[in-house]
């Protein structure tokens, strides 16, 4: 009878002794989804005795609840979402997510508020009374976009959300007023809705980034870089988060020190995919929000990067 050569058998031993590790990302259209594939092929190609697939999911507190809940190993998180996720603040509420660790801070990003001129949409009061599109209920932006408009007193007509290239073709299509997104610029779904709409994206005022600050200490200030999208002429101001790489603290030490040094390994290859790499280096750790897990927390010393005394694993 016929059957699978010895080789053939070898394989598939070692492909069923692999760790399979699961990674979030968000949804289709967003560069949580298109970053995370890159890096897990990166990741694959660096360990043999791992397999990480990166799954499309809401987004950052769906990653942060996941990760806790033990479905998911690793996700991307923006810092304020997994600071509160972590913490129990926002939209946490009381309920602390003690499994999360950070891994890598990987790029930073603005909060991009959108429209078509058409709306004549100036500023950010005047998405009071509209419908508004905070991407996919789940996603760092969706809570970010919430924040600010409770201290901003804005109260839209409705809050839409939709995954985040749904959102973008919404706006074109004149079923939102305006949304908003966090990314590093430019976004490809802009990009695109720019070919055959003219956009506005609507700025904050020094005032308001201050009051936003004031409770929301880990937003930074940002901008939206001139030249960006067709009609930027100028830096748009902004708020802004990192977005980072955070893993479940029952991941063995040993694990997340070989996953961190190979992600640092293939930055060149991810530079491939996105620029937004440029950022993906090992200086940037003090953009984390949350402990580091013991295995990150090794490299970076190895490395001879200056760590926040905050980031420093329970029990370290």
């Amino acid at each position: 009878m016929g059957g699978l050569s010895s080789r053939a058998l070898a394989a598939e031993a070692a492909k069923a002794d692999k760790k399979k590790i699961s990674m979030g990302t968000a949804t289709i259209g967003g560069l949580y989804y298109i970053f995370g594939g890159a890096w897990a092929r990166i990741l694959n190609e660096s360990l043999s005795e791992v397999e990480v697939n990166a799954e499309s999911t809401p987004g950052s507190v769906a990653n942060a609840q996941m990760i806790q809940a033990g479905k998911i190993a690793m996700g991307f998180s923006q810092a304020s979402a997994a600071y509160e996720s972590y913490n129990g603040l926002g939209w946490a509420k009381g309920t602390k997510h003690p499994r999360l660790r950070a891994m890598v801070a990987l790029y930073p990003a603005a909060l991009t508020i959108y429209s078509l001129e058409s709306r004549k949409l100036k500023s950010l009061s005047d998405l009071n009374g509209k419908d508004v599109g905070l991407g996919p209920a789940g996603a760092g932006v969706d809570q970010f976009g919430r924040n600010v408009f409770e201290v901003l007193g804005i109260k839209p007509k409705k809050i839409h959300n939709l995954p985040h290239e749904q959102t973008a073709k919404a706006v074109g299509d004149g079923q939102l007023d305006a949304a908003m997104t966090v990314q590093l610029a430019p976004w490809p779904a802009l990009k695109d809705q720019e070919t055959s709409h003219a956009l506005k994206f609507i700025p904050f005022t020094a005032n308001e980034i201050a009051r936003v600050r004031a409770k929301y200490g880990y937003y930074s200030e940002s901008a939206i870089p001139k030249e960006s999208y067709k009609g930027v002429t100028e830096d748009v101001p902004s708020l802004g988060d990192w977005n980072l790489g955070i893993c479940d603290a029952n991941l063995p030490e040993d694990l997340i020190y070989k996953l961190t040094k190979a992600t640092f390994a293939g930055q060149k290859q991810l530079l491939l995919t996105h620029r937004a790499a440029e950022y993906t280096i090992p200086a940037n750790v003090k953009y984390n929000t949350i402990p580091l897990h013991p295995g990150a927390y090794r490299f970076y010393k190895e490395a001879g990067v200056k760590i926040p005394p905050e980031l420093t694993p329970p029990n370290k």
